[in-house]
């Protein structure tokens, strides 16, 4: 199962509060966004985590330097998770996975703009980074790229850090990056530009919660249910009695009537269908 982020990019801060209370119900996340962050600052934090208790909020600081001094009072005021940028000093980045630490929270390494994802995910790993955020920006996104390249590579690593991806997800795509090894999936214009956007959110983490988790548990819990009907048979065979076992065949009916395979019960499995559809710019 993976879980759902709602990116909040609006500046204007009762809009912010606003969309917030019609998606904090059908997502795990609420990310205050670069540009809402910067023009609203910690007072929006402290008012949504008031307002939210039940989400995590995440702070998309962006943080390239100073990483403690910056990241602290947002931890100290609610923050679950801030963002550092991969492109930071390593020092940088180090204090701000420092300052969450301190707070028994997580800090967020954005990928965004770094050239050697590779060797910056095993780097900060070694620094006990909690999440390596796979992020293709809005410029990127309209010269035509996507996330998926970049998250099969991170996700290849199998670091044991949380794994988010964001950059034109939807619904239509969602399963798409939880299948490639996507713990947290964010949506930003796919929800706040949706004519429903608390209907669209829901869609999304109804499909990111159950998508990749129900196939992947059914294929692991499949050779044990093979395993305890077979047991099942085995023992109710075992339990007749002799008399039951050595009926004599005189009373067995002569003829056994054979059922249509029209109407013999079928297991019915839902089909999974994915609409491909290209991808949208989500701000960050």
């Amino acid at each position: 199962m993976a879980q759902t982020q709602m990116a909040l990019d609006s500046l204007d801060f009762d809009a912010t509060i606003a969309l917030a209370a019609k998606v904090a119900p059908h997502v795990d996340i609420l990310e205050i966004g670069t540009p809402c962050i910067k023009h609203n600052g910690i007072e929006l934090l402290k008012a949504l985590r008031a307002k939210f208790p039940n989400n995590k909020i995440l702070v998309d600081l962006k943080t390239m330097d100073a990483g403690f001094y910056e990241a602290e009072p947002f931890y100290k005021a609610g923050a679950d998770i801030c963002t550092v940028l991969g492109t930071a000093d390593i020092g940088t980045i180090k204090g701000v996975i420092d300052a969450a630490n301190k707070y028994g929270k997580e800090a967020q390494i954005d990928l965004i703009n770094v050239n050697d994802k590779k060797a910056r995910t095993l780097e900060v790993v070694k620094l006990g980074a909690h999440i390596i955020g796979v992020h293709t920006g809005l410029d990127q996104q309209a010269a035509g790229q996507t996330p998926f390249a970049d998250l099969g590579l991170v996700s290849g690593l199998k670091t044991g850090a949380k794994v988010s991806v964001a950059g034109g997800v939807k619904a239509a795509t969602t399963k798409q990056v939880v299948d490639a090894g996507a713990d947290i999936v964010v949506a930003g214009a796919a929800i706040y530009g949706a004519a429903d956007p608390a209907a669209s959110a829901a869609e999304i983490t109804k499909i990111a919660h159950g998508s990749a988790a129900a196939s992947k548990g059914g294929n692991k819990l499949l050779p044990w249910i093979i395993a305890a009907v077979a047991a099942v048979l085995v023992f109710s065979l075992l339990g007749k009695k002799p008399e039951e076992a050595a009926a004599p065949a005189a009373e067995a009916p002569a003829a056994t009537e054979v059922v249509p395979a029209e109407d013999a019960p079928a297991a019915e499995a839902p089909a999974a269908t994915e609409e491909a559809a290209p991808a949208e710019p989500a701000a960050q």
